[in-house]
């Protein structure tokens, strides 16, 4: 019993003795036989799309074993190592793959792949490591969720730098400006939300209760001025449109005034001649600007626009709107001189601009000069600068020469400044310049849009540029501006900012201009010019070309010079009084 126990444990231990012998081999054909394959696969899949098991069964065959251990020892010196991979050496290997009796190949697939792939590779691998169905190989495809690439480690924010003290000076100074200019938009807001406080402080007009009753008004007769007043300098067709906006001013400025001479005027002239006034002004806008019209009054109109009779003409219609105006712009002037305490010419310099102009139009030189020596200096200057170059030298010369003013010439003057209120009373005037408005238009576009414009106007419309020219300073009549104006107000520039002004320029306009620069700067500017080292961007050219022009015409008007001397040759040297 002993003797058979005996012999079957050493009959063991020699089958697992034999077996150990073949694990070295079976890796290396394995590992043949998967390099060869992930070849193939690689060919049609991305690696991160598979992955390959390959399992080999052997032959225990003593016999080749043996071979293949002599076939090995031949390819080397006896005592060396072996250099490299076994399965490398052409002959040993050939022995190996006689010793194979099976092979299993395991591919698994991800999800991604396409299925139509599977008989590719099972027909690709079969062909390319000669396997043999009918011997036991095969080829399996499985499918799983492969994990996916392993996710980039993501880049850590960078530290923010202590701040400095330069910083915080920086940080501090801005929130306070910040916090000055929310305290001005309040300031501001706070102010426009009460126009008519407003229009009380300047005019030192007192409301009675029924004009503070009501706090929403003021709003909305400012609305029904502006929407009118936008129209009119957009688009002017005929001085209709300049009477309707004066009105609403009026009005605007003094309700109950406006109120009182419409009522006057239905009640004792003309119901008719009113009820077309309030539909030239919109029956909606006349009821809020006119609110202290009584309801009598109101009982007139309805029954004048009832009792009219066919359509009414156009110059019927402009007829009775200026009949109204006159009443209206009557009561209007009366308020004004009503106020004369201190200065005696003080309801000439309330008026409004265009007003005064009018007046100022039909005055001697004398007169003016008198108005002058009553007036603060801004304003003299203001009504110098709007005279034309004969009549205000004529004027100059006339402050220049006079030592008293006797109360009775003071009082002439008066006299004949109110001969002429009253004859615009009687027979108003308004107008509306062509040229000022087209002007203002110009200047409201971009600077490439004003140089565009003019050079259109060149080409196709000169008139029409020579009335633009008389208003705004154009900036081919840089030329025309005196040296010492030019220099003072071109030396402030950069030379690269002259440069793209002057751009493709004729050389006798820039050399007009360069000749005002200094010689050092004047020098770069030219050669930059003659080289045109650069081209400069049309937006620059145009933006500082209307920039040199507005700068020009802000140094002329605090000399009391107008843009339209210019172009008539009879610019002087004349100092603002």
């Amino acid at each position: 019993m002993m003797k058979r126990f005996s012999a079957l444990l050493l009959s063991l231990m020699f089958s697992q003795v034999s077996f150990a012998q073949y694990i070295e081999e079976i890796g290396s054909l394995e590992t043949v036989y998967e390099a060869r394959a992930r070849s193939v696969l690689n060919t049609i899949l991305r690696p991160t799309d598979y992955t390959l098991v390959v399992a080999i069964e052997m032959d225990r065959d003593e016999k080749k074993l043996k071979e293949f251990h002599d076939e090995m020892d031949v390819q080397y010196l006896p005592g060396m190592p072996l250099m490299g991979d076994a399965p490398t050496l052409g002959k040993a290997t050939n022995k190996l793959h006689e010793m194979k009796s099976k092979t299993d190949i395991s591919v698994v697939l991800s999800r991604n792949v396409n299925p139509e792939t599977e008989k590719i590779i099972k027909e690709l691998l079969t062909s390319k490591l000669h396997l043999d169905a009918t011997a036991g190989d095969s080829v399996t495809v499985k499918r799983i969720e492969l994990p996916a690439d392993p996710p980039k480690a993501e880049p850590k924010p960078d530290i923010l730098p202590e701040l400095t003290w330069k910083m915080w000076t920086l940080i501090v100074i801005m929130s306070l400006l910040a916090l000055s200019g929310l305290m001005f938009w309040a300031w501001r807001r706070g102010r426009a939300q009460d126009p008519r406080k407003e229009l009380k402080e300047n005019h030192e007009y007192k409301h009675t209760e029924k004009d503070q009753d009501g706090e929403e008004k003021p709003e909305e007769i400012v609305a029904a001025v502006t929407e009118p007043a936008a129209a009119a300098v957009v688009e002017p067709q005929f001085n209709m449109d300049a009477v309707k906006q004066h009105i609403l001013a009026i009005a605007a400025q003094y309700p109950q005034l406006a109120s009182r001479a419409v009522t006057e005027f239905t009640l004792n002239e003309s119901a008719g001649d009113a009820s077309l006034l309030m539909e030239f002004l919109g029956w909606d806008t006349s009821k809020r600007v006119f609110t202290d019209v009584p309801a009598m009054a109101w009982a007139r109109l309805g029954k004048a626009v009832k009792e009219r009779e066919g359509n009414t003409t156009k110059s019927e219609s402009e007829t009775a709107v200026r009949n109204v105006y006159k009443a209206i712009l009557a009561a209007y002037v009366e308020h004004e001189m009503s106020s004369d305490e201190t200065n005696p010419f003080s309801f000439v310099l309330k008026m409004r601009e265009e007003e005064r102009q009018q007046i100022l139009d039909k005055e001697t030189p004398a007169n003016i000069a008198v108005l002058c020596l009553h007036s603060p200096a801004e304003v003299t200057a203001g009504i110098v600068g709007s005279l034309d170059a004969e009549k205000r030298v004529k004027v100059l010369a006339e402050i220049s020469r006079v030592e008293k003013l006797p109360h009775n010439v003071v009082q002439a003057v008066i006299s004949s400044f109110n001969q002429k209120l009253t004859e615009m009373r009687m027979r108003p005037e308004p107008k509306v310049e062509g040229a000022s408005v087209l002007a203002k238009v110009i200047r409201g576009m971009s600077p490439e849009e004003e140089m565009d414009l003019l050079a259109l106007f060149a080409n196709d419309n000169p008139e029409e540029l020579e009335r633009l020219r008389r208003v705004i300073l154009t900036f081919d009549d840089l030329k025309l501006v005196p040296s010492d104006i030019l220099s003072e107000v071109l030396n402030s520039y950069e030379v690269d900012s002259l440069y793209a002004a002057l751009f493709k320029t004729h050389s006798a306009f820039y050399n007009r201009i360069l000749a005002t620069l200094p010689e050092r700067k004047a020098m770069i500017v030219e050669r930059d010019l003659t080289d045109m080292v650069a081209i400069p961007q049309r937006k620059k050219t145009a933006e500082v070309r209307r920039d040199i022009c507005q700068q020009v015409e802000k140094v002329m008007y605090s000399r009391s010079l107008r843009v339209g001397d210019l172009v008539d040759g009879t610019v002087r040297a004349v100092r603002s009084v």
